[in-house]
């Protein structure tokens, strides 16, 4: 029977030719346009990763909530096609997961072979450095390109501030006005120009207030004994949750041998020496080494350092000890504590004795680390070496890089972010151990897959032929 209702002529018609219209390629570009204007305008991501391997962390959306004001992120890359464009692809995948949940967060490259002075002034050491500038402070990253480590990095930034960094003077220690070799104004500008607040003060005894303890108090090198009275204040600053750093001689002389037994430390009397110098008609006190811990402020730390009249540090663990025992760098693998060594009388070659001496090698730089109620870390950092920040020091090797990366650290002493590790799923290939089965897989797939598509291809084109 035939179908005589038009309404049902009609639509079935259009069912059948409705991409025959005439309008149906103006329909179709319109909807393209408006597609291509909605991907333009807006933007719509999704992390569909099993273990979310491309969205941040909470820990690093927390950090990023605390950092309300613009970050900007300079990297130090080449042009070159091959390392420089890695370093590129690698940095700039990792911020923008960053710039995401920032948009105040601003990256740039810069070629250091096209800008030698920029690279210079911010003293950049190697291709693919970043460096990390927020509120005047600045930190640097290099690889890895991790999340963790610039989550750290931005954590350190957010509470740089807080803890400025006062240089105590009048007891003969390097001034950072000083412009001599035995000054301080190297490091002066340094630390300026890395956004740390600096001050210095004359009276010690003031370090007893509330707001005082937060800072970091520097004793640089004294030549002249504090008084009972301003190592009493000391003491005072460390037992209210202060950090220190100091440049210790023999404590004794600098009269805070009660400080050293407070925090059970053993100063050598004698003098750090190296007899392989002489082959190179260098003093024998005068160090150089490129032995670090890998952690705290040394950690993945290189470069070449060097320590001039130099004391070894030693604290032994105890049994409920609060305080963290960080040993940092160690000098002298070949030498030994000397007890009768004096550099004003080098006449003569020392030999070890026993009896008085410590065989090397001898740490001349140590940290000691303990958690406060606040949830921030106290920080302590001793040098055994005093004239360590002069100018005369500092240009010598990595000095002041290392001088720069132990100051931030005590300064930033909020614990790290830790990360967990996700497990990626499959992606383990288990081979078999033995080498005969090795060989037959390897010969499968480099001369049986190409044989066994050859024939398939040959069967197909017989077969053919047969048709």
């Amino acid at each position: 029977m035939a179908n005589t209702n038009p309404l049902r002529r009609l639509s079935f018609a259009f069912s059948a030719a409705w991409w025959q219209h005439r309008l149906v390629v103006p329909a179709l570009l319109l909807v393209t346009l408006i597609l291509g204007w909605c991907a333009w305008q807006f933007s719509l991501t999704a992390d569909t990763t099993h273990n979310h391997r491309n969205t941040l962390s909470a820990p690093s959306i927390q950090v990023l909530k605390q950092l309300p004001d613009r970050i900007e992120i300079t990297a130090f890359c080449s042009n070159s096609p091959y390392k420089g464009r890695y370093f590129r692809k690698s940095i700039t995948a990792l911020i923008q997961r960053y710039q995401h949940l920032h948009p105040n967060l601003q990256l740039q490259f810069v070629d250091p072979a096209t800008a030698p002075t920029m690279a210079r002034e911010w003293q950049i050491k190697k291709e693919g450095e970043m460096v990390i500038r927020y509120r005047d402070q600045q930190q640097h990253l290099y690889l890895p390109y991790t999340e963790e480590a610039l989550t750290n990095v931005l954590l350190q930034l957010q509470h740089g501030s807080r803890a400025p960094l006062l240089f105590a003077n009048g007891n003969g220690e390097s001034a950072l006005q000083d412009t001599t070799s035995q000054g301080a104004s190297q490091l002066g500008q340094a630390l300026q120009a890395a956004g740390i607040r600096i001050s210095s003060s004359a009276s010690i005894s003031s370090l007893s207030g509330k707001q005082a303890s937060l800072a970091t108090l520097v004793l640089a090198g004294a030549t002249q004994p504090y008084t009972a009275a301003q190592g009493a204040a000391i003491q005072a600053h460390l037992q209210q949750g202060g950090n220190l750093v100091w440049l210790v001689d023999r404590p004794q002389q600098q009269g805070l041998d009660t400080l050293a037994t407070q925090l059970g430390l053993t100063i050598s009397q004698g003098m750090i020496i190296d007899p392989v110098n002489r082959q190179f008609e260098i003093p024998l006190h005068t160090l150089s080494t490129q032995r670090y811990a890998a952690h705290g402020p040394t950690q993945d730390f290189a470069l070449r350092t060097f320590f001039d009249n130099a004391h070894a540090i030693q604290r032994p663990r105890q049994a409920g000890d609060p305080w963290r025992v960080l040993p940092l760098v160690a000098v002298a693998e070949h030498g030994w504590v000397s007890a009768s060594y004096q550099p004003a009388h080098p006449v003569t070659l020392p030999v070890f004795n026993p009896q008085t001496d410590t065989q090397g090698p001898a740490t001349v730089m140590l940290a000691l680390e303990k958690d406060r109620a606040s949830g921030e870390r106290q920080r302590i950092v001793i040098i055994g070496s005093q004239q360590f920040f002069t100018n005369a020091q500092l240009q010598r090797g990595g000095n002041l890089a290392l001088t720069m990366q132990s100051l931030q650290w005590v300064v930033n002493n909020q614990p790290s972010v830790s990360l967990p590790v996700s497990p990626l799923r499959d992606s383990v290939i288990a081979l078999p151990t033995t080498q005969t089965w090795l060989m037959v897989l390897f010969n499968s797939f480099q001369f049986g897959l190409p044989a066994l598509l050859l024939w398939a291809g040959w069967l197909r084109w017989r077969r053919k032929l047969r048709d």
